[in-house]
């Protein structure tokens, strides 16, 4: 197998990140060539020598499907010289387990592309309290095969990507028409982490699961950073990780800290009732979870990290 990685990266700072080398290195192990798209001016590019084959660093406003699109033109002259295709970004901590062991595992199956995990769930771009469903695998991190790579419609999606002033738009139009209209080309997909096919988004709702029960080798960063704090409990991430992997956890809280991100309440309830709540509230429809979050924002904060 011969594979390219397309990298996205952004960061407030505009630094590369430790951890950000870290999984880097580690698709290294893997992939030929790794291209580095950043959608900042990087003040320190020099740690990226001798892991990536080429870097692009320029503001794009397009987040991380702009980054996708900017790699992906990048090696659009030279694609056919590759099996695989990779999107990755830099919204996860990782990898926990050897990523050559899960391309191993589904390299065997049979599908045109696949990534990490599948939200069955998609937000109603008109009445965005309202969800329904709408599979599609999560694209921070994405796997294409040859067939798709040198499809002429999937080179036309690719490069056809501009800048959405909503999220919620990128993700209706790139992340889940990508799924949706590969699909509908005739391709077919599957997710390395097949699991809690009623919870929505369960790199979030189910992390601790999923790193647990079913081998899940990354972990979003916006966990450790209390970003979902009003939908999930982290308490004790670090002895999560440590029971499954020896990856270096000091990455993630050196990050964590670096970043000005939410910082841990002073008030906090004791970790298995955390757990408990936000447990049974994963399954709930979107509406309920909503409501719940403002509730615990507003007047519950002692049950948040």
């Amino acid at each position: 197998m011969k594979r390219a990685v397309v990298f996205a990266h952004y960061d407030k700072q505009n630094l590369v990140d430790d951890y950000v080398i870290y999984y880097l290195k580690a698709l290294k192990e893997i992939a030929q060539e790794i291209v580095f798209v950043s959608c900042c001016n990087i003040e320190n590019p020099e740690k990226l020598e001798g892991i990536v084959s080429h870097i692009i660093a320029e503001p794009h406003n397009e987040y991380d499907f702009g980054s996708y699109k900017r790699g992906f033109l990048y090696l659009l002259p030279r694609l056919d010289e590759f099996d695989e295709l990779i999107f990755a970004n830099d919204s996860c901590f990782g990898p926990f387990h050897p990523l050559a062991e899960i391309f191993d595992e589904m390299d065997a199956k049979d599908c045109d592309f696949w990534g990490m995990t599948r939200n069955k769930f998609g937000i109603n771009k008109h009445f965005r309290i309202i969800e329904y469903t709408q599979p599609h695998v999560q694209s921070y991190f994405l796997v294409f095969k040859k067939n798709i790579l040198m499809s002429q419609f999937f080179k036309d999606f690719i490069s056809n990507i501009k800048h959405e002033e909503i999220k919620s738009d990128i993700i209706n139009k790139y992340e889940i028409g990508l799924t949706e209209s590969l699909v509908k080309e005739g391709f077919s997909y599957k997710v390395y982490v097949n699991a809690f096919e009623n919870v929505s988004n369960i790199a979030i709702n189910k992390w601790r699961q999923i790193i647990l029960e079913h081998n899940m080798p990354i972990m979003k960063c916006s966990l450790p950073r209390l970003i979902n704090k009003n939908s999930t409990t982290v308490e004790g991430w670090q002895k999560i990780i440590k029971q499954v992997s020896d990856y270096p956890v000091e990455l993630m809280e050196n990050n964590v800290k670096r970043i000005p991100y939410v910082r841990k309440g002073k008030h906090t309830s004791p970790i298995f009732v955390k757990r408990f709540l936000f447990d049974c509230l994963a399954p709930c429809p979107f509406i309920v979870r909503k409501i719940s979050s403002l509730i615990i924002a507003k007047c519950l904060p002692f049950l948040r990290d």
